[in-house]
């Protein structure tokens, strides 16, 4: 794992928010790829895969 992202991880389960906004800013293309439905983003689909990836930061163990 890169250290950087490591670091970034870490912070993230430790609770900063400003790590785990990181986290989702740079996963948001993959996340809006399968969010999307017929070209569109459907965003009740995008909100739960977003809280579904901040409820699973907790559980990473580092």
């Amino acid at each position: 794992m890169n250290r950087s992202f490591s670091d970034l991880l870490s912070k993230a389960i430790a609770g900063e928010a400003a790590a785990v906004e990181e986290i989702l800013e740079m996963f948001a293309p993959l996340i809006d790829r399968h969010s999307s439905i017929y070209g569109y983003i459907d965003e009740d689909c995008r909100q739960y895969i977003l809280m579904r990836v901040i409820t699973g930061i907790s559980k990473f163990v580092i």
